[in-house]
């Protein structure tokens, strides 16, 4: 049975006067607790600097990242953890190989706050060979990331996965803008069960979003007045969303380097 509610619909974050421009890498980053800071970064990397970021990595880490079969999955596994530990480091002011992560009852990563004593949460989603990295202050966030793919968006799937809601709306987009929809309803929906940190233990048809390309992002959910979801668009044929919890955020974007 799908879950009903009468929770409002709400427009969330608020971006930066210079609108969604990704910056470029600040001499000094530093979260404000008003803040919300988005990163992206390729993951594909050079070799001198894989075997750099691996060295960063904990044991756990490096046998996941062995445990995977192909080598482009393995060094896209390295370099994603590898620039999180290296944006982390420059937030807490601690040497990337030096941070612990602890992990919820789900699976869920999350900074030892006693090694570090800054609250700093953080999520991180990747895609073909695209990652994007969200952090805020001592609230839960969620990140989401899908290159738009037209052969994935289909009825079939969206019947699957979408409320009765999303799905009208998804329907009634004309043709051309159905690809697009759907990921932005994907994305919307994942980086709201991330930032839940609940996994598939939350249906996903439980739950609404708005899905319209160049509509204001909507969530609508029995705790809807919680969290903020703004979308995002990290490069040509993706498309992302941020949900964060509380209201009246202001998002930062940057790009990552080497």
């Amino acid at each position: 049975m799908k879950a009903t509610t009468n929770a409002p619909h709400r427009k969330l974050l608020r971006r930066e006067a210079r609108g969604s421009a990704w910056e470029s890498v600040p001499s000094e980053v530093r979260l404000q607790p008003d803040e919300l800071h988005v990163w992206r970064a390729s993951l594909a990397c050079d070799p001198a600097k894989l075997n750099q970021m691996e060295a960063t990595l904990a044991e756990d880490e490096t046998k996941r990242a062995q445990r995977l079969r192909f080598e482009k999955d393995r060094n896209h596994f390295i370099a994603g953890r590898g620039i999180l530990r290296d944006l982390l480091a420059r937030y807490v002011s601690r040497a990337p190989a030096e941070l612990r992560f602890r992990y919820g009852a789900l699976g869920k990563p999350a900074l030892d706050v006693e090694e570090t004593q800054q609250s700093v949460r953080f999520n991180l989603a990747h895609s073909h060979g695209l990652a994007v990295f969200a952090f805020s202050l001592d609230s839960e966030i969620g990140i989401d990331l899908e290159l738009i793919r037209f052969n994935f968006a289909t009825d079939e799937i969206a019947v699957r996965y979408f409320s009765s809601r999303e799905l009208a709306e998804w329907r009634a987009l004309p043709s051309n803008s159905r690809a697009e929809g759907f990921f932005l309803c994907w994305t919307r929906k994942e980086a709201y069960v991330k930032a839940l940190g609940a996994g598939l233990h939350i249906p996903l048809d439980s739950f609404s979003v708005s899905l319209t390309p160049g509509k204001p992002e909507i969530l609508e959910s029995a705790d809807s007045e919680q969290w903020s979801v703004c979308s995002l668009q990290p490069a040509a044929g993706f498309v992302g969303a941020v949900v964060g919890k509380g209201s009246d955020w202001q998002l930062r974007q940057y790009d990552w380097q080497p």
